[in-house]
C-alpha cells in the first residue's frame, strides 16, 4: 500500500511539472506594468500680467563661436520656458521690454552705438548685462570692470570655483580632457567679486555692481560646448532678480542588458577573486549587491531586455532560444517587477536597427547591419511574443534603450510602427553623433512626434570627476538624473577600468551618495514615470511679474502640479498663495528654492 500511494504522488509531481513546462506561466503570476498617459483638460492663468520677465539675446550670425553658444542657449530656454528675444548684433531693439541684456557672442562687429548707450544707461539704472563670452573687443568691458588685457591664452583648462553656484556643480573641476578654452589674462576693478577661475587662476566668471544694475562676466569660450549648458543656465539664473525653471525632479537607474542570457563561462577576472562560475556570479553576488544598494539609496532600477546575443538580422533565421535562456530572462525580469522596476526594451540581439551606414564601424563593434524595415518588425515581434509568454499581457513596454546608443530614423521608424505603447527613447546627451550615437536633446522627437528624447547624462561603476561634472551639469538645466550600467561592466577592461567588484561597487556607491547629499530632493522613479511628468510640463509657458515683494507666476496649459527651481536674489521666500516650498541652497547672494506649482497661478511672497 505504501508503494502504491508513493507511486500516485509521484505520477502527481511528474504530471505537475510537465503542465508547468508547456503552459504559458506569465497567465498564472500575472504582472502588471500599464501606464495611463491621458492628459487633463488645460488650463490658462488669469492674472494680468502687464511686464512680464523677459530677456533680450544677442548673437553673430556670421559667428560660429556665437552661433554654438545660441543653440546651447535656445535649447536651455526652451525646456526652462524662458521669454526672450534673440537679435543679430547689427539689430536695433527697442529695450523697454527687457529686464535683462544677453551677449552670446565674442564679436561685436556691426554693434550700432545708439543699443551700446542704451544698454549702458539701462543697466546703470538697474537691469542686468550678462556676457556668455569674452573678447579684447567688446565695449563693455571697462564697465565689466576689466581695467586692461594683458595677453591671451589660447588653451586655459579647467573652472575652479571659489564661491557656491549651483549644489554640486561648483564642487567640482571638468579636467583638459573635457574643458579646454581660450581666455585673457586681465587686470580688474578690485570691486568684481570673482566666482571661478581657471587652472592657471585667470578669473573666468566675476560679477561686478555697475549702478543700481549687475553685470555678470565671462572670460572663456566654454558655453559654445554642451558640457557646460547646466552652468550656463545657472550663470543666467544668478544674474536675475528671480529665475524660474520647471524640472522633472528625477532620479534613473537604467540597467542595460537586464534581463538578458547569462553568460554560462568562466572569467577569469570573476573566479579569481570568487572562485565561481560568471552565471553564478551574477546570480549570487551582483544582483544581490545591486539590490542592497538600491535599498540603502532609495535607487528603482529600470532594465532593459536583451532576448539572445546573436547576429540574427534576417526575418527567416529568427529561431526559438533555448530554454535555459528563458529561465535565464524569466527569472532576471520577474526579480525587476519584484523589486518594483521597469522593463524596457534593449532589442531582440544587440545589433543596433541601424542600415549599413559609414559613420558606424560594425566590424569593430562586432555588429552586423540590417537590411530592411521587414526584418527589424519581426525582431520586434519576438520582442513582444517572448514578453508576453514570460510575463503575461499585461507588461506594455514604454521605454527603448538602442544597444550601444546608436539608432537613425529607420530603426526609430520600426519602433513607432511595430511598437503601441512604446513613448520614450534614452540614448545620451553627450557624445558625437558622427561616429554612429544617437546624442539627443531633452524633447519629443521633431521627425516621429509619438516618441520623447529623454537622454542618461553618465554611465559607469567607477568614480569620475568628469563623470560627476557631467552629471551635475545635465542636472542643473533639467533637474533630473539619468545614469546607465551593465552587468558586465566589470568584465570589460575599459568599462571597469581593471578594477574588482569590490572596487567599482564601492565607488558606485560613492556617486549615488554624492548626488544624494548635494540634490537630496531628487526621487527614485522609474522611467516611464518620468515620462509622465516631462509629458506633463512639455507644453507649459510660464510668465512671471515682480511688484514690490511679490512674484507673480502664470502657467499656460497647466494640467497637473509640477516641480520648479526658483532662484531669488536678496531676498527669501516667505510663503507662497499655494503649493509648497523650501531653500535648497543659499549662494550668499541668492537662494535656490524647491518650489510646487499646484495652480495655474500663484504668488509668491518675499521678505528680507
Amino acid at each position: 500500500m505504501k508503494f502504491k500511494y508513493f507511486f500516485i504522488i509521484i505520477l502527481i509531481i511528474e504530471l505537475f511539472l510537465q503542465v508547468n513546462r508547456i503552459v504559458n506561466k506569465g497567465s498564472y503570476f500575472s504582472i502588471s506594468q500599464e501606464v495611463s498617459f491621458e492628459k487633463k483638460a488645460p488650463k490658462n492663468s488669469k492674472y494680468p500680467f502687464k511686464r512680464t520677465q523677459k530677456m533680450l539675446v544677442y548673437y553673430n550670425k556670421k559667428s560660429e563661436q556665437s552661433m554654438n553658444i545660441l543653440y546651447n542657449l535656445e535649447h536651455m530656454f526652451k525646456y526652462n520656458k524662458i521669454n526672450y528675444t534673440v537679435a543679430d548684433i547689427g539689430e536695433i531693439i527697442p529695450t523697454s521690454d527687457y529686464d535683462t541684456f544677453i551677449f552670446a557672442t565674442e564679436t561685436f562687429i556691426g554693434f550700432q552705438k545708439s543699443m551700446f548707450e542704451t544698454i549702458r544707461k539701462e543697466t546703470f539704472e538697474g537691469k542686468k548685462l550678462i556676457f556668455l563670452n569674452n573678447t579684447p573687443y567688446n565695449p563693455f568691458n571697462e564697465i565689466a570692470g576689466i581695467k586692461k588685457v594683458d595677453s591671451l591664452v589660447e588653451n586655459s583648462s579647467e573652472i575652479f570655483f571659489s564661491e557656491k553656484l549651483f549644489p554640486g556643480l561648483d564642487k567640482y573641476s571638468p579636467t583638459k580632457e573635457i574643458v579646454v578654452h581660450p581666455t585673457m589674462k586681465v587686470q580688474i576693478d578690485s570691486d568684481v567679486r570673482i566666482l571661478a577661475r581657471s587652472k592657471e587662476n585667470i578669473p573666468l566668471l566675476w560679477e561686478k555692481t555697475y549702478g543700481k544694475g549687475l553685470i555678470l562676466y565671462t572670460n572663456a569660450s566654454f558655453f559654445a560646448d554642451r558640457i557646460t549648458r547646466g552652468l550656463m543656465n545657472q550663470w543666467i539664473g544668478y544674474g536675475n532678480d528671480w529665475y524660474i525653471t520647471p524640472i522633472l525632479n528625477a532620479k534613473l537607474m537604467h540597467i542595460d542588458d537586464f534581463p538578458a542570457p547569462v553568460p554560462r563561462t568562466l572569467n577569469s577576472n570573476i573566479h579569481n577573486h570568487y572562485h565561481i562560475s560568471t552565471r553564478d556570479f551574477y546570480k549570487q553576488i551582483w544582483w544581490k549587491d545591486m539590490l542592497e544598494i538600491a535599498k540603502r539609496r532609495n535607487i528603482i532600477f529600470s532594465g532593459f531586455i536583451i532576448i539572445d546575443y546573436n547576429h540574427t538580422v534576417r526575418k527567416e533565421n529568427m529561431k526559438r532560444i533555448s530554454d535555459l535562456t528563458l529561465k535565464d530572462l524569466s527569472l532576471e525580469g520577474r526579480e525587476l517587477f519584484l523589486h518594483h522596476g521597469e522593463l524596457g526594451v534593449h532589442g531582440y540581439n544587440h545589433n543596433p536597427l541601424v542600415y549599413n551606414r559609414k559613420e558606424v564601424n560594425f566590424k569593430a563593434l562586432n555588429y552586423v547591419p540590417w537590411e530592411n524595415q521587414e526584418d527589424m518588425a519581426a525582431s520586434i515581434n519576438q520582442i513582444k511574443s517572448y514578453v508576453k509568454e514570460l510575463f503575461g499581457s499585461k507588461v506594455k513596454l514604454y521605454t527603448y534603450v538602442p544597444p550601444s546608443n546608436i539608432i537613425r530614423n529607420e530603426g526609430l521608424e520600426a519602433i513607432v510602427k511595430n511598437f503601441p505603447d512604446m513613448n520614450t527613447v534614452s540614448a545620451i546627451f553627450y557624445g558625437n553623433s558622427d561616429e554612429g550615437a544617437y546624442v539627443q536633446e531633452v524633447e519629443r522627437n521633431r521627425d516621429f512626434p509619438s516618441l520623447y528624447n529623454l537622454p542618461r547624462f553618465s554611465s559607469g561603476f567607477y568614480y569620475d570627476n568628469n563623470e560627476m561634472w557631467s552629471l551635475y551639469n545635465a542636472i542643473a538645466t533639467y533637474g533630473y538624473w539619468s545614469h546607465f550600467v551593465h552587468p558586465d561592466d566589470l568584465i570589460s577592461k575599459d568599462r571597469s577600468r581593471n578594477k574588482s567588484w569590490a572596487e567599482l561597487k564601492g565607488e558606485f556607491e560613492k556617486i549615488l551618495i554624492d548626488v544624494e547629499a548635494n540634490i537630496p530632493f531628487l526621487t527614485s522613479m522609474r522611467a516611464v514615470d518620468m515620462t509622465k511628468k516631462y509629458a506633463n510640463i512639455e507644453d507649459i509657458k510660464i510668465f512671471s511679474e515682480k511688484l514690490g515683494n511679490e512674484i507673480h507666476v502664470g502657467v499656460e496649459n497647466f494640467r497637473d502640479p509640477f516641480d520648479t527651481l526658483i532662484r531669488v536674489r536678496n531676498k527669501k521666500i516667505n510663503k507662497i498663495s499655494s503649493g509648497t516650498f523650501r531653500e535648497v541652497y543659499n549662494t550668499g547672494n541668492t537662494r535656490i528654492y524647491l518650489v510646487s506649482i499646484n495652480n495655474e497661478d500663484t504668488t509668491i511672497y518675499l521678505g528680507d
